[in-house]
């Protein structure tokens, strides 16, 4: 019987993590699935490790991908892959055991829903981590579409580990971007400008494991960087759409703001004011204070604020005004 959900397991040098991740594949309660490790240029004992699992069980396949980079791996995956739904693993996390069964449950059930990710469990061996956990936090309470697509300028609304998507979204619109940028973010960006909709399970169903050495805290392609220019593209895109002629104000006048901005604005959007809670003049633009931003549909607010919490107190005043997010105002940061 041919399988239902392929998972993409790439993995480079993971010899410590590799076993675990592949043995609670394994376990899963739903067993009608393919697991396709992708072994990217390892040079350690990974490759040993995921051969002894091909040997042992027929579901379990081996493919190489000799380009270094999670991006170059996972498409490899994808154009192996033939089963209507795809899910994604890292080779240093764990699922927790009805994981496949509860996503492909939900995604047969609603099949309005494109991408369905679960929430997760948050594991460290870093001693400071609390923005890390912070993050986890903020992501596993966001779970229907509307949360998805209104919080995904803010970062990533769901952990790349936990997500199965249908194939036939990578036929529809591509597979995942192989620029120096951070490949899930830009994906689910993408996919939601053309339309797909996010959800996420109410269920904490996969360990997700942060260390000193995990790719989001270590390659140049998960920079601060790397995804605001990722955003300013996207939210660029969909302003182009959405405007009918509104102004944009941008929340935050730091330096850090201003500089966010200008990749904003080099991407073809025109920022006609600032405001903040103290008045701070940037040369070339209007300031309006807070509290005499204007009313609903007469402009549109970009948050670039990025202390932790603030976003959601910014959220809270707006729509105090009668502002919706996601229609009069966005959080970016």
């Amino acid at each position: 019987m041919k399988p239902v959900v392929t998972i993409l397991l790439p993995f480079r040098n993971a010899t410590g993590t590799l076993d675990a991740a592949i043995a609670s594949i394994v376990a899963q309660t739903f067993t009608d699935w393919a697991l396709l490790l992708i072994d990217n240029a390892s040079e350690d004992g990974g490759p040993a490790i995921a051969h002894a699992w091909y040997e042992r069980d027929p579901r379990i396949h081996l493919i190489t991908e000799p380009q270094v980079g999670i991006a170059h791996a996972l498409n490899s995956g994808l154009h192996h892959a033939t089963t209507p739904l795809i899910a994604r693993m890292d080779a240093d996390d764990v699922c927790h055991p009805e994981r496949l069964a509860h996503q492909v449950t939900y995604l047969h059930e609603h099949p309005e829903v494109g991408v369905l990710g679960t929430r997760t469990v948050f594991a460290t061996t870093v001693e400071k981590s609390s923005g890390m956990a912070w993050y986890v936090d903020w992501q596993n309470a966001i779970l229907t579409p509307h949360e998805h697509y209104v919080k995904r300028f803010v970062d990533a609304p769901l952990a790349h580990p936990t997500v199965m998507f249908r194939r036939e979204l990578i036929e529809q619109h591509g597979g995942y971007s192989t620029e120096p940028l951070p490949e899930d973010h830009e994906l689910w960006l993408r996919w939601m400008d053309a339309g797909v909709r996010f959800a996420k399970l109410p269920k904490e169903l996969l360990t997700w494991h942060d260390h000193p050495h995990r790719l989001s805290r270590t390659h140049e392609h998960y920079s601060i960087d790397a995804f605001f220019r990722t955003k300013a593209k996207w939210i660029a895109r969909w302003l182009a759409r959405t405007l009918n002629g509104r102004p944009v104000i941008v929340a935050g006048t730091s330096g850090l703001c201003q500089a966010r901005v200008a990749l904003l604005e080099a991407e073809g959007v025109i920022v006609s004011a600032y405001t903040d809670v103290r008045k701070r003049e940037v040369p070339g633009y209007a300031f309006i204070p807070h509290e005499a931003l204007p009313p609903a549909g007469e402009a549109f607010i970009v948050s670039f604020i990025s202390q932790r919490g603030t976003g959601d107190r910014i959220a809270e005043f707006l729509s105090s005004r009668g502002l919706v997010e996601g229609v009069d105002f966005i959080l970016a940061a």
